[in-house]
């Protein structure tokens, strides 16, 4: 080969040898990415069931407490308030009525009016002593957690607990994230054996935001992160609760990209879902901001039961 030769084929073979090294490795991260992915396991059984066993306490807690704000509301004004008050107009009315036409009969039959008015005075007392005789309403008794079924659920906790805590380690969990998980598992046992139903809803929901650290070490059709998402919604409304807003805006931050970070790892996305989640989330940050806990709860529960159904 002569060197007029040579130098017009070596830049033709650095081209090759460039095209060779780039598609190996894009060959090579492919593969790579591919073994990570085949590499994770499904959750254990263990600790899927402490993640429903503590969505379990929450929801029944947070119904106790709407069960009894009914009550209060139902107290302050009764459903059938608003009926009796219309009853109570047209009575008025019938009687303006029947007063018109008692006297115009006065004029025409003095003893007969007199007569008729007496009747209606005995009726009237007759029906006020009836009423003295009726028994009074007996009042509802105020919701109250099952105590005993909740220290039933956290026996089980702790049980699973020790079932999925070795392979929580092997797996690679942080050995902050299961000392945190530990303390407050215990705390939550003390709450609940306390009887402390504030600070047990609100134990509960700590340890609820462990729950997406652990499920992140696995393989996963719901994204871990959703379960970040329904954890954080909780947590603004019970601050919310306490009257504490100001302390919600860095998790709306969170909920936001959360969200995003789920969506990215979805792998058949439900579009229609996720629109529906997208605007949830909206709304649900619109009222948080503007400190109206009532719709809070209303856009929470919205949420997170369309949460519930992302695969």
């Amino acid at each position: 080969m002569t060197r007029r030769n040579y130098k017009l084929i070596r830049p033709f073979v650095i081209f090759l040898a460039i095209i060779f090294i780039f598609s190996g490795c894009s060959m090579l991260k492919q593969r790579s990415s591919k073994e990570e992915g085949e590499e994770k396991k499904n959750p254990p059984k263990a600790l899927t069931q402490m993640e429903k066993d503590t969505d379990f306490i929450i929801k029944e807690l947070e119904a106790v407490s709407e069960k009894r704000a009914r009550q209060e509301r139902e107290k302050e004004r009764p459903s059938g308030e608003i009926m009796a008050g219309e009853q109570q107009g047209q009575a008025q009315q019938q009687g303006q009525a029947q007063q018109q036409g008692q006297q115009n009969q006065e004029n025409q039959d003095q003893k007969q009016n007199s007569d008729q008015q007496n009747k209606q005075g005995q009726q009237q007392n007759q029906q006020q002593v009836q009423a003295q005789q009726q028994p009074a309403k007996t009042e509802q008794p105020v919701p109250q957690p099952n105590w005993t079924e909740l220290e039933a659920k956290i026996k089980i906790l702790h049980e699973s607990w020790n079932a999925y805590e070795p392979n929580a380690k092997t797996d690679g969990a942080m050995g902050e994230t299961m000392k945190g998980f530990e303390e407050q598992l215990n705390s939550l046992t003390e709450q609940i054996i306390a009887r402390d139903e504030e600070k047990t809803l609100a134990a509960a929901n700590s340890l609820y935001s462990y729950y997406p650290d652990f499920f992140k070490l696995y393989a996963h059709k719901q994204p871990p992160e959703v379960k970040e998402v329904k954890g954080l919604t909780r947590q603004i409304i019970l601050l919310g609760q306490q009257g504490k807003w100001d302390e919600t805006k860095p998790l709306t931050e969170k909920i936001k990209f959360a969200w995003q970070e789920a969506k990215t790892k979805m792998k058949k996305p439900d579009k229609a879902l996720n629109s529906r989640i997208d605007f949830a989330i909206a709304d649900f940050l619109s009222v948080v901001s503007d400190k109206n806990l009532e719709l809070a709860k209303i856009k929470g529960d919205i949420l997170i039961n369309n949460l519930d159904n992302v695969e």
